[in-house]
Parts: C-alpha cells; structure tokens; sequence
C-alpha cells in the first residue's frame, strides 16, 4: 500500500505533466479565419461625410454621400449621392455632384459614373461655371476633371457643349476636346 506522503509527488508529477501538455496545445490553437465574401459589401454606411485636411490643418477636400460601401481588399468606395467639394485656402473651389460614384484610396481619384455636374462659385472677378456630363474622373491631388462624353457648360449667360473636356482647377482653365459649340453672351 502507497502511503499518503508517496502519492503526493506523484500526483504533482502527473498533474503537472497534463497541465503542461494543455498549455502547449492551448498556446498553439490558431482561430478558424473566416474569409468574407468578395462579392458582399464589408462596410455599409448610411448618410457619410468624410473630409480630408492640407498640412496646415486647412479643410482640403470633403465628400458627402447619402450611402457609402466597399468590399474585402478592394481600394474603391461607392457612394450613392455623392458631392466631392474641393477647398483651396479654406475656400470652396468646386463641388462635383453626381448620382452615383467610387473614390480609389490609393490613386486618390473619383469616378463619377452617372450623371455629374461640375460647379465652380462666382468669385468676385468670375461668374458661376458649371459642366454637365454623364460621368467625369477627377483627381483629387491634381484637382483636374474630365471627361470624354458629350458635355454641356453654362458659364453665366454663355452655354455650350464639346464632346469631352480637362478642368484644371489650379489655372481656372476648361479645355473642351471636340465638336465644341458655343454661345456667348454678355
């Protein structure tokens, strides 16, 4: 018969050898990963603003959408509603409004795919210029738009179309590609 005082160092041994070995399986337990679905939205959002400031801590750029979403591993958002709206010095210099979009977060563009008006405000030197087209790219960096689509532009009362167009918002320039006409009135 094993007496009280022997079992005790045996016992320990084998509890400590069975804690040890649950300790080593425990420590090398990996969760199951779950993949999402890259055909389902992994972000959803209802009513999003999301602005961007300059080095100064100026409002740079603001995008306003009434629903945005993305995917797994992809680098474009989607918006529903989307107005991208440019500041230069804290000041709007143009507001892009369309009916639906996507901005890629790593070339810092915004395709505007569906019905998309340009809107650069009247300063005290120049009136309201707006360009109307069914879609427009615009690079957020360069602050340039364009497009290649039939295009309609009002600059105050003065209108026309061209069959593309580049905005270069940093030299007030609008370069109309094609077939331009135009109307100008004072």
């Amino acid at each position: 018969m094993i007496r009280s005082h022997r079992l005790f160092p045996i016992l320990l041994v084998l509890i400590t050898g069975l804690l040890t070995v649950w300790l080593d399986m425990v420590s090398r337990w990996q969760p199951s990963k779950h993949e999402l679905d890259p055909n389902k939205p992994e972000v959803v959002a209802q009513g999003v603003t999301a602005t961007r400031f300059d080095p100064k801590g100026m409002l740079q750029d603001k995008m306003i959408a009434s629903r945005m979403w993305q995917y797994p591993d992809r680098t474009e958002s989607y918006f529903e509603s989307p107005d991208l709206q440019s500041y230069k010095n804290g000041i709007l210099a143009y507001h892009a409004i369309g009916e639906s979009g996507r901005y890629n977060s790593k070339t810092k563009q915004v395709l505007f795919d569906k019905k998309v008006t340009l809107i650069q405000p009247a300063t005290a030197t120049q009136q309201e210029t707006r360009v109307l087209s069914s879609n427009m790219r615009i690079d957020t960096i360069k602050h340039i738009a364009r497009a290649d689509t039939l295009t309609h532009f009002y600059y105050g009362k003065s209108s026309g179309s061209a069959v593309g167009f580049i905005y270069e918002q940093q030299a007030g320039l609008l370069q109309l590609l094609s077939n331009a006409k135009a109307t100008y009135e004072k």
